[in-house]
């Protein structure tokens, strides 16, 4: 039976600070008032306490004040003149800190925070306070957390790249208290002072790193990166292909340290401590054993934690099973729901960034999918079945139990994981159901048990190592055999808020379908059956005494949370409701992908790039370019900025993918769009290019066996519904004139397209420059005039030359180039032309991505960012 809202007074508190956080992440600017709704409400809480009187808005008040109070510090920090970040810019500082945590390894780089002493120049020391991430190239020395380093480099305020569905960078990092960044080569890093930490942390960093080497003595590589994750928290050396395998196979939260780890750990220990103090008789004869074994199972806990790190998200996972375990100490059995949001409470009032972390989201709403799931089916069981069972049928009974336990968890986590990584695990379920016991019951403790034995016995830590190794290697060729399935998973567009809304009440609903009211509870103090028997017979009652019965049943059904329908009605209400929103968001993502009559264009913010998503009346997409950094291993453009614009759109198909040119900037994020989506066809001018990007381009195509349509073989001249999409340039031979036509590069080979809608059109010309210019200028005849221009090449000085803006005779120019670029992009020449023919301009380095809307006769333009696209048109 499930308690009613005051036997729960952490679920309503809890909601309270979560509303009171995002109010605070969402609308700044009212801290003041906040403070004064705190102090009140808190004196009223004092007072309902010093009276003995109960109440609900002001603790409900106080809790989102403070959630508001609590935020406001990490995304408006007040920096001291001296903060780090007053330092920004091209200049290279000498850079003096502390490293303030563990560095992680990625393959050739080290990422630390490093908290900032001193700066100096031109031998003036600045004294400086604040963190940097800092990204180390190349083979350093070895450094651990407490180290003081000097490093020379460029410091560099931490920026997003602008796009609708794009990652919040900014304030992931501000809620680590870092705003600024440092990326130095291993050369110009020097390490001045160690300082191992004495004690206990010192023994711990001791252990860890005497674990790392005897693993690494063993075994094949990926079998000891994944020991090392699991047991020391290191998860740099995990190659990017394993990864893949376990998100395919929907156990990736396995390679993380979070609550599934801690847990198994609490209960391994519990059971095995209960064990024991179940057999000291004077526990057993006060009661004590379990209350002693929750208590000193708290022990391992701790130690595993800071064995692994003691990561955010592995103190968030202790927090929350340190709660649970307390629970053992009273008498009285408790609410795991109710725990549950005091675990979830006391988290967010320790640190309130926490309600933005992923692992925290996933490892609360699958814990809650279990809790709430179990109660539901176990509660439908006890109604269908009764008297003892056998053993085999009690096996069976845990063996479903387990079953249900992994489905409960991925169901419940299931809506987050399509929204953030957008890929959603077919064989989940039974891939789980084999590989959580075999990795969280045999590995860790195996591994646990070796780094114990580590300081008494290396042949027996190595030889448990080596069990445990075997033990992985069998485990990893599972995960391989899962993820090579065809059907294991596949790629999903990014849910809506209300979407996922949806999902969670459609499973509430259907857990609560055919079940009796589970709220009610038994009072013997006054049975409602006995009140209601009393207001029946009321006719016998004078009016008084009735009206005050009356009020009194109410009142008592309103505080049990009691309501005239049973729960499987009210599960049938809103499962109905919820079908029907479903069915209108259908509805409304189906006009919004494929029934819409106008073009969309984006021009994406992709750094210093060109990317841009054509969306044509009646759904067809066209992606011109895909952006992208010299080496994909660094920042997979495509990953991390074009495919998640393209799931927010709902869009898991490209009917046509324009590749300008292949120099890296155009290409490299189209090669995970080739790998992840449908790609119908793709347009290039076929020009080659000796790098690994342009050889992994070819390789996708040709094993994906996408249509390639070459500049020899495409129609010049293509209409899709109303839509005309015209190829202006180069000409078919431009192969063959380059060996005697010097200027042809590839710059100057670039595909230049125009895409028209009536009288609206937008002209897409790669990275021409002025020679390129000229000679599109004749090949057009006069068919360049566009209504928005795509600057060419970044708005270089090489290009948008006076004659080709006058040609195309833009309304709007958008010039894609990066922040703080060392190409210094654009010119300021190139933009004081196009204002001199009073264009307005748009730099997605402030704008971000811009959007277009027409019909065909007007245009709509919305930069991502407002202001600074004020800015810019102001100035023409």
């Amino acid at each position: 039976m499930t308690p009613p809202i005051y036997f729960r007074p952490a679920i309503p508190l809890l909601v309270s600070l979560i509303f009171g956080i995002i109010l605070g992440s969402e609308y700044s600017g009212l801290e003041s008032g906040a403070g004064v709704v705190a102090l009140f409400s808190l004196v009223c809480v004092l007072h309902h306490l010093y009276r003995r009187r109960t109440g609900i808005i002001f603790p409900l008040l106080l809790f989102l004040a403070l959630g508001y109070l609590s935020i406001a510090p990490w995304l408006r920090p007040g920096f001291s003149p001296n903060h780090v970040t007053r330092y920004a810019g091209s200049a290279r500082w000498d850079i003096t800190g502390t490293i303030d945590s563990q560095p992680r390894a990625y393959h050739n780089r080290t990422r630390f925070l490093l908290r900032v002493v001193s700066l100096a120049d031109n031998h003036q020391v600045y004294p400086v306070a604040g963190k940097l991430r800092v990204t180390a190239v190349g083979q350093i020395p070895p450094i651990a957390a407490g180290d003081k380093l000097r490093l020379n480099s460029r410091i560099r305020l931490i920026s997003n790249f602008n796009n609708p569905g794009g990652f919040d960078y900014q304030r992931h990092m501000a809620f680590k208290g870092i705003w600024a960044t440092a990326y130095v080569k291993a050369e110009h890093l020097a390490v001045l002072k160690r300082n191992r930490p004495a004690g206990v942390f010192g023994i711990i960093g001791g252990a860890r790193r005497s674990f790392s080497d005897l693993v690494e003595q063993f075994g094949e590589p990926d079998s000891r990166s994944v020991l090392n994750a699991l047991i020391i928290g290191e998860r740099g050396q995990i190659s990017a292909e394993l990864r893949q395998a376990f998100n395919r196979t929907g156990a990736g939260h396995l390679l993380a340290i979070s609550g599934l780890h801690i847990g198994i750990v609490a209960t391994v220990a519990f059971a095995f401590i209960r064990f024991l103090t179940s057999r000291i008789l004077p526990l057993l004869w006060r009661a004590w054993s379990r209350k002693c074994a929750a208590l000193l199972s708290l022990l391992p806990v701790f130690v595993y934690g800071m064995i692994a790190g003691f990561s955010p998200s592995t103190q968030r996972a202790v927090i929350m099973v340190a709660i649970f375990l307390f629970t053992f100490l009273f008498e009285s059995e408790q609410d795991p729901l109710n725990t549950l949001a005091l675990a979830a409470l006391v988290i967010l009032l320790i640190d309130p960034p926490s309600l933005f972390s992923i692992s925290f989201q996933l490892s609360f709403t699958a814990v809650l999918g279990i809790i709430y799931g179990l109660s539901r089916l176990r509660y439908a069981a006890t109604h269908q079945s009764s008297g003892t069972k056998s053993r085999p049928m009690r096996l069976k009974t845990i063996t479903l139990t387990f079953f249900l336990v992994s489905c409960l968890a991925i169901c419940g986590s299931l809506p987050l994981v399509a929204y953030y990584f957008n890929q959603i695990s077919l064989i989940g379920i039974v891939a789980n159901f084999i590989l959580v016991p075999l990795i969280g019951f045999i590995a860790v403790p195996l591994g646990l048990a070796a780094l114990s034995i580590l300081p008494f016995s290396m042949t027996l830590a190595a030889r448990l190592i080596e069990a445990d190794l075997v033990i992985l290697s069998f485990a990893l060729e599972l995960v391989r055999f899962f993820a090579e399935l065809p059907f294991a998973a596949f790629k999903i567009v990014t849910p809506s808020l209300l979407e996922i809304a949806c999902f969670y009440a459609l499973g509430w609903a259907l857990l609560n379908l055919g079940q009796s009211d589970s709220n009610r509870i038994e009072n013997p103090s006054m049975p409602d059956d006995a009140a209601g028997r009393c207001i029946s017979a009321g006719d016998s009652l004078p009016h008084g005494i009735r009206i005050g019965l009356l009020r009194r049943f109410i009142k008592r059904l309103v505080a049990r949370g009691r309501f005239p329908l049973r729960s499987s009605a009210r599960a049938k209400i809103l499962l109905g409701l919820t079908l029907l929103i479903l069915a209108a968001d259908v509805g409304y993502w189906m006009y919004q992908r494929f029934w819409h009559p106008d073009l969309r264009v984006t021009v994406i913010d992709v750094g210093h790039g060109s990317a841009a998503l054509v969306e044509l009346p009646g759904g067809h997409t066209v992606l011109v370019d895909g952006g992208g950094f010299s080496d994909n291993s660094t920042f997979d453009v495509g990953e991390r900025i074009i495919a998640p614009l393209l799931w927010y759109k709902k869009i898991n198909t490209v009917d046509t993918m324009i590749l300008s040119h292949p120099n890296s900037d155009h290409l490299n994020g189209l090669i995970y769009i080739l790998r992840n989506f449908k790609v119908k066809r793709v347009w290039t001018n076929n020009e080659a290019c000796q790098t690994k990007g342009y050889r992994r381009f070819v390789d996708v195509i040709a094993h994906r066996q996408i249509p390639l349509e070459t500049i020899d073989r495409m129609k010049r001249h293509q209409r899709i519904d109303d839509t005309e999409l015209e190829l202006l340039y180069p000409p078919v031979n431009f192969l063959k004139l380059r060996h005697t036509q010097k200027w042809r590069n590839i710059n100057n080979n670039s595909l230049v397209v125009k895409i028209s809608l009536n009288s609206v059109s937008f002209l897409f010309p790669g990275d021409i420059m002025s020679k390129a210019e000229r000679e599109l200028l004749s090949l057009a005849d006069g068919n360049l005039d566009s209504t928005v221009l795509i600057a060419p090449h970044h708005g270089s000085r090489t290009s948008s030359s006076p004659q080709f803006i006058d040609a195309v005779s833009p309304e709007v120019t958008v010039v894609s180039a990066g922040r703080s670029s060392r190409f210094r992009l654009p010119h300021p020449t190139v933009l004081k032309r196009y204002r001199a023919r009073g264009c307005l301009i748009f730099q997605t380095a402030l704008n971000g991505a811009v959007q277009f809307n027409t019909d065909g006769r007007s245009l709509d333009i919305k930069p991502f960012i407002e202001v600074a696209a004020t800015c810019v048109s102001s100035a023409n």
